[in-house]
């Protein structure tokens, strides 16, 4: 409960007193009506009773750590680029971007070996993909087409798109990407709690292009510690009589 002090005259601390008595004037919270205070254990009650992914998202206790680092991507007018070894994947929408090259990569290098094929079959959106462009060594980038023929056939192959437009299209500006993206490219490092939205995509900034990479990691996914799930049963039964207290406030004020 909160109370407020008042006399006749000021004494010590600055409560103002009088010779003959002492008034003493609940606070704002006691002086509301049975019902509103009731109403209030309610909303605070069922707060904590949901407090799990409350407790959970301030990461109390949490044992993971992630450390984030911008390594550099120099591209070059021949076809290829330097990036540091075990950079891992650039970005998704590339593909062969990806160390070692995926099932994607090696069917589309051998597509661009050929020049292209016909098949029959199903339409070109049966061809759909989740990449725009399609990098092979030493010549380039390529944009996937498929081109309906006049006899029900569909012609697959790669066009070759400028370097520039391709890089404009997938890059991201630092200004777009996630937080913990852009300060690890701003300041070299971003530590978190949770896996990093963003990272192992391209990312553009003053100039130079960028992929953030996790390179340390530390993670215990199936462990919590006691102290969160201590905190989360307190909660939950403190929460629970919050509730039960403020309805009883809410029936009996009810009359």
């Amino acid at each position: 409960m909160w109370f407020e002090a008042e006399r006749d005259g000021t004494g010590p601390l600055g409560i103002r007193q009088s010779h003959d008595a002492v008034t003493i004037r609940p606070g704002v919270f006691e002086s509301l009506p049975d019902t509103r205070r009731g109403v209030v254990f309610v909303v605070v009650g069922f707060a904590l009773v949901l407090n799990p992914p409350v407790v959970g998202a301030l990461d109390i206790g949490d044992p993971d750590s992630y450390t984030y680092e911008p390594i550099e991507v120099t591209f070059h007018g021949n076809g290829t680029y330097d990036v540091p070894a075990g950079t891992g994947d650039i970005d998704p929408e590339v593909a062969c971007f990806d160390v070692p090259p995926r099932r994607p990569c090696v069917l589309e290098r051998a597509v661009h070996a050929n020049g292209g094929f016909v098949y029959d079959g199903p339409p070109p959106n049966f061809l759909r993909h989740d990449y725009q462009y399609v990098h092979v060594w030493e010549s380039g980038f390529f944009e996937p087409v498929a081109e309906e023929l006049a006899n029900d056939t569909v012609e697959y192959g790669l066009e070759p798109v400028p370097q520039a437009r391709a890089l404009d299209t997938v890059a991201d500006p630092s200004s777009e990407v996630s937080r913990g993206v852009r300060i690890a490219v701003e300041t070299g490092e971003y530590r978190t709690s949770d896996p990093l939205a963003g990272a192992g995509e391209l990312v553009t900034h003053d100039g130079s292009y960028y992929v953030v990479s996790a390179t340390s990691y530390r993670t215990t996914a199936d462990e919590r510690r006691d102290i969160v799930v201590f905190l989360q049963w307190m909660a939950g039964i403190g929460g629970a009589w919050l509730v039960l207290h403020g309805q009883r406030l809410r029936v009996t004020g009810g009359g």
